[in-house]
């Protein structure tokens, strides 16, 4: 799911392109003010019982990802946390060089982010 907006003041999309997958963030990423004020507006949108606190944590690490991500096109290796994405992997070699090191089973645990 790409984010609702591109923010063209986003760390990775300043400086020229295509921008390489190590020079994009990765490890724990913090969520913009930008993705918190919709994610406000979308539990004020929803009920409760609709609006789950995991519901609310995978919209928060997608629109993350989205902002950080978005019209980069590199698959996005990542683990969701309540803070925020942790990003393990970004692009295709990336992805392969941590599915050799963890294994396909604790790989298969990790979610995957795509454009």
């Amino acid at each position: 799911m790409s984010s609702p907006f591109l923010d063209l003041n986003a760390p990775s999309l300043q400086g020229c392109f295509p921008r390489r997958p190590a020079e994009l963030p990765h490890g724990l990423i913090r969520s913009p003010q930008q993705v918190l004020d919709l994610i406000e507006q979308e539990r004020t949108k929803h009920p409760a019982v609709m609006f789950t606190a995991e519901a609310e944590e995978r919209l928060l690490n997608q629109w993350t990802l989205g902002y950080y991500f978005d019209s980069l096109g590199h698959e996005v290796v990542y683990q969701q946390t309540a803070e925020g994405p942790e990003v393990l992997a970004v692009g295709d070699e990336e992805g392969l060089a941590l599915r050799r090191r963890v294994g396909e089973e604790a790989y298969r645990k990790f979610k995957t982010w795509m454009p």
